[in-house]
């Protein structure tokens, strides 16, 4: 990795964050950023040549082989993105001159609103 971050609370202590860039040295200072609760945070920026340890199944055979004595539980926080087609089962609407009764509808559409074309799910 190109940077470790690790960060560390205990329930009767301050939260501290620990860093280093992959040449030796390290710092360690109380983190006045968001608490974390009780636990360890690690946040790992990860080179361009090693993107193989970014995926979730590398990850947990990592965690699951250097973990095995450990008597803490460990998660891994995983979000998932998939793209879903979503199709159109309305019919285009008839040109006005085929009946001129009927209404002409007007519907506002939110431009920031994608559901139409696809659907992200997070897991």
């Amino acid at each position: 990795a190109d940077v470790v971050t690790v960060t560390s609370k205990n329930n009767e202590d301050e939260q501290y964050i620990w860093e280093s860039s992959a040449g030796g040295s390290f710092t360690i200072a109380i983190d006045k950023g968001e608490s974390i609760g009780r636990g360890t945070k690690i946040m790992l920026k990860v080179k361009e040549d090693q993107a193989e340890y970014v995926e979730e199944k590398r990850l947990k055979e990592i965690v699951k082989k250097h973990s095995q004595f450990i008597g803490y539980p460990i998660s891994l926080a995983v979000e998932k993105e998939r793209d879903i087609d979503v199709e159109d089962d309305e019919e285009e609407p008839k040109a006005d001159d085929e009946d001129p009764e009927k209404e002409t509808k007007i519907e506002e559409v939110d431009e920031n609103d994608t559901t139409e074309k696809k659907e992200k799910k997070t897991v």
